[in-house]
């Protein structure tokens, strides 16, 4: 196993559930519209016992227990683009799928705007 990117320092505990933990819950078997607070990240590369690998993205909420694991390139995505405009600020995202035009199912995941305080503007 190989970390290729994470979102913050974590402690032996932290990478031992994200990476190893039996307890992580695959993305795909979440129920759509589910709001999964985020604390941070892990992407590791994962080798099979036959050779093959698989990078997986793992999310570890607050409650540091609860793991959420994909390998889906869509999800990945969404997530960067979501801690790109929201930087340290905490939110949660919430789980999204679908089926592609070529009918392939896919997950992803969207800002749970509800988790996140809005800041009105100032009027002048």
């Amino acid at each position: 196993m190989k970390i290729v990117n994470e979102s913050r320092d974590f402690d032996k505990v932290d990478k031992y559930l994200m990476t190893a933990g039996k307890g992580a819950v695959s993305m795909k078997d979440v129920e759509d519209g589910t709001s999964i607070p985020v604390a941070g990240y892990l992407e590791f590369v994962d080798e099979k016992d036959d050779g093959t690998e698989s990078e997986i993205l793992a999310i570890i909420t607050e409650s540091r227990g609860q793991v959420y694991s994909t390998q889906s390139k869509t999800l990945k995505r969404s997530l960067m683009e979501i801690l790109e405009v929201m930087g340290e600020e905490p939110f949660a995202i919430k789980k999204v799928s679908g089926i592609t035009k070529a009918g392939r199912p896919y997950v992803d995941c969207e800002l749970d705007t509800d988790s996140v305080k809005s800041e009105k503007p100032k009027k002048k």
